[in-house]
């Protein structure tokens, strides 16, 4: 025990261990802590949307939605599949696939309770988010129809070699 109470005693003469928190470590913390609070915040209100009031306000595409939360509106992609663009198809056939996604996603958020699980935000700023209608998951649904494929990230299908190879 005297041996430790003497380390000690010299660590503290050499400067080696501070009874004391500087005022600058005392700043990094109260940083820390805050920084960690904002971060549990920014977690907890993007993970379940639906809690927060956030509610699908314009269907854009297959895939993509506007949401609005708190008065504002964001773009959100949804995740877990991946539906033929409508923006700038690459043929005549992606166009008309797309145009029968949209109009069924917009059926989808139409006919019963949407649920919003936010997943993060992709590179373009836009939230990424598991949507379900009436407990049901609309990628599955989606995929189950013909009209998108399962799509976790990465390379994106060319969907009229797709639509070709399938014709």
């Amino acid at each position: 025990m005297h041996i430790r109470c003497t380390r000690h005693a010299y660590l503290l003469r050499r400067g080696w261990v501070s009874m004391k928190l500087s005022p600058t470590l005392f700043a990094y913390v109260v940083v820390l802590v805050m920084a960690l609070i904002k971060f549990t915040d920014w977690f907890v209100a993007h993970h379940d949307l639906s809690a927060r009031g956030c509610l699908v306000s314009y269907v854009y595409d297959g895939d993509t939605v506007a949401l609005t939360c708190d008065g504002q509106e964001r773009t959100a992609r949804l995740v877990g599949f991946d539906t033929p663009e409508t923006k700038s198809p690459g043929c005549a056939a992606e166009a008309a696939l797309g145009a029968q996604a949209t109009t069924r996603l917009r059926a989808l958020v139409a006919a019963g309770r949407v649920t919003l699980d936010g997943q993060g935000s992709d590179k373009y700023g836009r939230l990424l988010v598991r949507m379900a209608v009436a407990g049901q998951d609309v990628a599955d649904t989606l995929i189950n129809e013909g009209l998108a494929v399962a799509y976790d990230g990465g390379a994106r299908l060319n969907w009229c070699r797709r639509l070709r190879a399938a014709g």
